[in-house]
């Protein structure tokens, strides 16, 4: 799916707005993070994704939280 589409000014930067069909067939919606890269005179989105052991190796003990007691079940959980 192709779609002609303007720069338009968002403050002291520039915007291009995503049709809704698109990013419906995209998946995203606002707040979605994406990657962008400049190929020439191509400018190319993708959805960023996320690997658990990258994700893992950024894990400290100075980051780490602690256990958080959420009190006694509520429902069918079983821990």
């Amino acid at each position: 799916m192709g779609a002609n589409l303007f720069i338009r000014k968002w403050g002291s930067s520039l915007a291009v707005r995503i049709p809704k069909a698109i990013a419906e067939q995209w998946g995203v919606s606002e707040g979605s993070a994406i990657e962008m890269d400049s190929q020439g005179d191509r400018v190319v989105m993708r959805k960023q994704t996320y690997d658990l052991a990258d994700m893992l190796t950024r894990v400290t003990a100075d980051n780490l939280h602690p256990e958080q007691d959420t009190g006694e079940t509520q429902g069918n959980e079983q821990w």
